[in-house]
């Protein structure tokens, strides 16, 4: 007996010893291959077993793998899968890359996150990483390319200067056209602020590397739980928080330089030589030469004598009022927590200095997000973002003030300290002017949640959104805008404080517990309260000291001015889905808003939305199409509201700016319309969204229309009533089209990889009701069948080769042609502001540690009317006092010349510098929007110093531009949305190097 049971141990010993010889152990760890932090969570399996094991909070990992080796695949959410062969090896270290295709797994939407699986809606997001570190002020600046369907225009680029966005086109004619923006819940004021200085980005408060994601909800299904602010589309943006695990400490520095990022020699500033040569020439064209006998050696001198250009001085402005700018930021951030309680803390600094004198913007930047779980029901958070920004700019407004403009309009034959024309001189201003604003921004809330019982909650959130703003504009007594009255001082004081309380009670319903039948409930009440308070002060006859500039010290009594409003919002809100085995899915939304901006009559409105979904690549049918690993099909319909309104247009105004007979007097200054409703807008989109070959192909398409009804509009009275017109909802308008993304990864061999992506939107705008048809506004003409921004002026016929002369249509139909400016009919151009099409080209090369990434912005079909076009390709109207464009130079000279510049005339400029469509421009364009090169230092190089991550990296943005437009002569961004450039800072090329590391 003893014997046998010897035996069996024997024999059980050496089938143990042959089985541990078949196995064998491997570790390793794995990390985020952007910011170089180890990732906990993920999956590690040996590819085709079910052999699988977690990495740990600080991304470590061991397995048991079989001693012939494998295949090991690492995968988690929000990340592209990545297999290394096992081989000989016993460490196998990965590291993991964002995946733009699988960060969708969870988007944020209305008032919560839903599963790729669950999703109805047009949503787009983008990551925390794509943005962290941008050398630009504010997140807005940075969605330009990213999302199929934004267009985000820099037409500004003024150091904190506010980007021009717009969702699936414009949404309204006098309301506002510009998305809702939601940070944590918190629905906060966007766009610019300033009320007297350049501008004041409502978003530059915020710093971009705080951000975790950002979502653009773009169709009924994902928007309209927002109601009345939803028409415009939602930007949802979630900022950083902890996770539970070892705490972990980052630090970001970058430092670079700016120069402006267009520049067109073919319609530079004339030289010295080239202001005589066509002064000459224009004032030959009118007879002085005979009259006074003049010939080509005498001209110079004449002109110098009596005109006072020097010929001996060639300055050139444009390159005076331009520099080389600097940008630096410091980011640290320290994230950790255990089980119960997570925190992210973070601090930052940003300085950019623009590329025009006097033009930076400054940024201290605080926040924090702390969350605790005090037990299995009860679970509370906060979180606040803080910052003071402090910017300098020139204005825009008059020339004088305004660098951009006084660089071109200045004689080159002027030298830099000229007296002649020393209100123009900008090296003057920049001097003796100061335009400076502050902003005190804080974004923050307080919330809890309380689970009653299993699959029932309520949580309950308040949450501010804080703007501070002091503005003081000082023009010295003797250059510049105020010279006539002895120097001037403006001061404005603002604040912008909005509060909202929101309460839901959240229900999820497993029916038999095996996600067969799954609903999803949401319901709740929300208040908002915001308020706007203004008071401003100005002076004239101020002292020359840039450091008296208040208005106290001027000579003349101060004026004062000032503005306190306010407006509420009471909703009652609902939200649900309800899936079947994750294949179909129906969900609904209802929201009942009530808004003080609206009479007792229509102070309510109800605003709902209904999608739903069919995950094709669920069915059984599907199961044999291994290389689809998704195909969903979904579509929405809804109503949702702009609320973007004045806050007392519904109520008759009376201003008491009056005095009668010594006495403060009431007269009336709006005549209000208390039957105003809310604008409507009514979104329908169908999608479909898929990937295949195993996540290396992913594809989304829209179509979409949004038609928007009770547009408000000025409708003309009789002059009798005393007033010119009334607002009133009688206006109609539509815009449809469609949005394609495409993302790859053309190729993955071992270490490297190659992702690639494109998308393309186009939107038609097209306005279906007026109350008077053909309404003519500036350069725009508002016509049922036509987009809201189609110019409309006398048609350009080109300059007569016979004579020299300028002709335009007589109207638009072409066929006949006049010399006399009056005869020429304003007229359709066929020419929009709108752009037909836009998108972006991205591509990224990875190579273990080192990536490579670029992004292409294009935008094509649209035109930019340049207002100052008649003073700078004036045809010698203004050679003696203005400087003017090369193009000048394609001059008419004699019979049979094919010019684009009529005859040039000093005494008659023969109509050619009037107001016609020769003064817009083609704005087709592309650019390269950022490359990015950067490489992560192994982890076996710097353990040793305790570092989690290094990595370095040389970026640069706006690098290269084309334009279709050879003559075009301002960067093809300054229009904006409406087309016309204002001659603001330029936008900037940037040149950056920083460094990110992780402890």
């Amino acid at each position: 007996m003893k014997k046998t049971l010897l035996l069996s141990l024997f024999l059980m010993s050496m089938l143990l010893t042959e089985a541990v010889a078949q196995t064998r152990m491997i570790t390793g760890r794995v990390t985020d291959a952007t910011t170089g932090e180890g990732m906990p969570g993920v999956t590690v399996q040996l590819k085709g077993t079910s052999t699988a094991a977690p990495t740990d909070l600080d991304g470590t990992y061991s397995i048991s793998v079989p001693a012939t080796g494998g295949t090991l695949v690492f995968s988690f959410i929000g990340y592209g899968n990545r297999e290394i062969a096992i081989g000989s090896q016993s460490t196998i270290d990965a590291r993991l890359t964002s995946d733009a295709r699988a960060l969708t797994e969870v988007v944020v939407t209305g008032y919560g996150t839903q599963t790729r699986l669950e999703q109805t809606g047009a949503v787009s997001q983008v990551g925390g990483a794509e943005i962290e570190n941008i050398p630009m002020s504010s997140v807005d600046k940075a969605l330009q390319g990213r999302v199929p369907g934004l267009q985000s225009i820099g037409a500004s680029g003024q150091p904190g200067s506010a980007q021009q966005i717009r969702i699936r086109g414009v949404g309204s004619i006098t309301s506002s056209s510009a998305p809702l923006f939601v940070i944590d819940g918190v629905p906060i004021n966007s766009g610019d602020l300033s009320r007297n200085t350049t501008t004041a980005n409502a978003l530059a408060g915020i710093n971009p590397n705080d951000i975790e994601s950002i979502n653009v909800l773009k169709d009924a299904s994902a928007a309209s739980i927002y109601g009345s602010r939803a028409a415009n589309g939602v930007i949802v943006i979630t900022t950083k928080s902890g996770k539970a695990g070892k705490t972990s400490v980052r630090f970001d520095a970058e430092y670079g330089t700016a120069k402006r990022a267009y520049y067109n020699e073919n319609t530079r500033m004339l030289t010295t030589a080239e202001n005589f040569e066509l002064f000459g020439e224009a004032l030959k064209n009118d007879g002085y030469w005979d009259f006074y006998e003049l010939d080509e050696t005498t001209i110079g001198p004449f002109i110098e004598e009596n005109f006072g250009l020097d010929p001996n001085v060639n300055t050139d402005w444009e390159d005076q009022v331009n520099r080389t700018g600097r940008s630096q930021q410091y980011n640290l951030a320290v994230s950790g927590g255990n089980e119960k309680t997570t925190f992210n803390i973070s601090g930052g600094y940003f300085n950019q200095e623009g590329t025009t004198l006097n033009s930076e913007f400054e940024r201290y930047s605080g926040g924090f997000n702390i969350r605790h779980s005090l037990n299995d029901k009860l679970a509370f958070g906060t979180n606040l973002l803080l910052s003071n920004s402090t910017q300098t700019g020139p204005l825009n407004s008059g020339f004088f003030a305004n660098p951009v403009l006084a660089g071109l309009f200045l004689m080159p034959s002027l030298d830099l300290d000229a007296e002649p024309q020393g209100p123009f001189n900008p090296l003057r201003l920049a001097e003796l002017d100061k335009n400076k604003s502050n902003i005190l921004k804080a974004v923050g809330s307080f919330n809890a949640e309380y689970k009653i019982l299993p699959g029932l909650s309520i949580t309950s959130k308040y949450g501010i959104d804080f703007n501070n703003l002091e503005e003081d504009s000082y023009n010295n007594p003797f250059y510049g805008d105020a010279e006539s009255v002895g120097g001037s001082a403006t001061r404005y004081y603002t604040r912008y404080f909005n509060w909202v309380w929101t309460n839901l009670l959240n229900y999820t319903l497993d029916f038999n517990q095996d996600n067969t039948w799954v609903v999803n409930l949401k319901g709740g009440y929300e208040a908002q309260k915001s308020n706007f308070y203004s008071s401003n002060v100005y002076a004239e006859n101020m002292p020359l000291n840039i450091d008296f500039t208040v208005p106290t010290n001027a000579a003349t009594p101060i004026t004062a001015g000032g503005a306190n409003e306010d407006y509420s919002f009471a909703s009652l809100l609902s939200l649900g889905d309800i899936s079947y085995k994750g294949k179909y899915v129906l969900s609904g939304s209802f929201r009942r808003d009530g808004s003080s901006r609206f009479g007792s009559e229509n102070r309510y409105g109800n605003f709902w939305s209904v999608g739903a979904s069919w995950n094709v690549d669920q069915e059984e049918f599907m199961q044999n199409y291994d290389w689809i690993n998704q195909l969903k099909l979904r579509t929405s319909y809804g109503v949702n509201g702009n609320a973007g309104i004045g806050n007392y247009d519904w109520r008759r105004v009376y201003s008491y700016a009056s005095t009668y007979e010594g006495s403060v007097a009431a007269t009336p200054s709006s005549l209000g319309n208390a039957d105003l409703t809310w604008e409507k807008n009514k979104p329908f989109d169908v999608g479909v969204d898929a990937i295949f070959f195993g996540n290396r192909l992913s594809v989304t398409a829209d179509y979409y229309t949004r038609t928007t009804s009770d547009l408000l509009l000025n409708r003309p009275l009789s002059l009798t009533t005393g007033w010119p017109s009334r607002l009133e909802n009688i206006g109609a308008m539509k815009n449809s089209g469609f949005e394609l993304a495409v993302t790859g990864t053309p190729v993955q061999v071992g270490d490297f990889k190659w992702d690639l992506s494109f998308n393309i939107s186009r939107n038609k705008n097209e306005i279906t009701e007026l109350a008077v048809d053909k309404q003519q506004t500036g350069g725009f003409i508002r016509q049922v069948g036509k987009d809201i921004y189609q110019f409309y002026m006398p048609l350009w016929a080109g300059v007569d080769p016979e004579d020299g002369m300028p002709t335009w249509y007589i109207d638009e139909t072409r066929s006949e042609t006049t010399k006399t400016y009056s005869e020429a009919q304003y007229s359709l151009t066929g020419k929009s502001a709108l752009p037909k099409a836009f998108g972006s080209v991205g591509t990224t090369f990875t190579y273990k540690g080192i990536t490579l990434d670029g992004l292409l912005y294009y935008s094509y079909g649209n035109y930019i009317q340049d207002p100052y076009y008649q003073y700078l390709n004036s045809g010698g109207w203004y050679l003696s006092g203005f400087n003017q464009r090369a193009t000048q130079l394609d001059r008419w000279q004699q019979e049979g010349d094919q010019a684009s510049v009529s005859k040039l005339s000093y005494d008659n400029d023969y109509g050619f510098r009037y107001f016609s469509d020769n003064e817009l421009n083609k704005g087709d364009f592309i650019r390269l929007r950022d490359v990015t090169l950067s490489y992560n230092i192994p982890s076996s190089l710097i353990s040793g110093l305790k570092m989690t991550n290094l990595r370095v990296y040389a970026r640069g943005t706006n690098l290269w531009t084309w334009v279709a437009d050879e003559n075009l002569p301002y960067d093809p961004e300054s229009g904006g949305v409406t087309g016309t450039t204002n001659f603001e800072i330029n936008v900037p090329k940037t040149i950056t190097f920083g460094i990110n590391v992780g402890f």
